[in-house]
């Protein structure tokens, strides 16, 4: 995926999939007994919005920027770490592991590593590796 344009597309479509499971992940907050997890999941709330706003942007060349790179894989850290302290600490935490916030939070893990593969990528084809 060296073509800066189709990476873009792809992350915006990546992007718009972590929103979906973090609606779930998010609607977990009733269950959620924990309050650092509470607090994990503004941090999750927080960061896909700052997600959305970065990879929202209509210019594809940004993703060639390092700046700009690097931002996006703050907030994508902030959402794994966050995701996989959720699941890690359930059922102790009142999450249902088996649940669908549980699979949703799995799921942005997911996410997460293939917006991180496709920066990569574009990271690559700048030749700044």
């Amino acid at each position: 995926m060296s073509d800066v344009a189709a990476a873009h597309r792809e992350l915006i479509r990546l992007a718009a999939c972590m929103a979906e499971s973090s609606a779930i992940v998010l609607t977990s907050a009733g269950q959620i007994t924990d309050d650092e997890d509470l607090k994990m999941l503004e941090w999750i709330s927080t960061s896909i919005a700052a997600l959305q706003e970065l990879t929202g942007q209509g210019d594809a060349t940004l993703l060639q920027d390092r700046p700009h790179r690097h931002a996006i894989r703050n907030f994508l850290n902030a959402i794994k770490g966050g995701a996989l302290l959720l699941t890690e600490g359930a059922p102790d935490n009142g999450l249902d592991a088996a649940g669908p916030a549980a699979r949703a939070a799995e799921e942005m893990v997911a996410h997460s590593d293939a917006i991180l593969a496709c920066l990569d990528e574009v990271k690559q084809g700048a030749g700044q590796a």
